[in-house]
């Protein structure tokens, strides 16, 4: 009978001819969860985040306001310690997630680099 351990072991190395066999370009913000070794909950949280300041984009985006740095803070002060802000933003951009968000971030972030 297999251990748990043995199991373990054996789902990993599944896990890892799985991501061997894709195109990790197209997912990068998943290539940086699994680098970075994000729980579950922890992607969660940062998608949790990234909800919130989506809301918060499109309502001061209705409002005519052009000053989005305080969205940047948020996220990089909210953000994982695990990961890096510009990383994250630019792995979210690519692969399409919150678009029109990630752009202004990633544009805001190169602008105060």
């Amino acid at each position: 009978m297999e251990t748990i351990e043995e199991r373990v072991e054996r789902l990993e190395y599944y896990n890892r001819l799985t991501v061997q066999s894709i195109n990790l370009r197209t997912y990068p913000f998943y290539t940086l969860v699994m680098e970075k070794h994000l729980s579950e909950d922890e992607v969660g949280d940062v998608l949790s985040l990234c909800d919130e300041l989506q809301r918060r984009f499109e309502v001061q985006t209705e409002s005519g306001y052009v000053q989005y740095l305080p969205l940047l803070l948020h996220f990089a002060g909210m953000l994982n310690q695990k990961l890096k802000p510009r990383e994250t933003v630019q792995a979210l951009r690519t692969q399409g997630v919150y678009p029109e968000l990630m752009d202004k971030l990633y544009d805001l972030a190169r602008r105060y680099e």
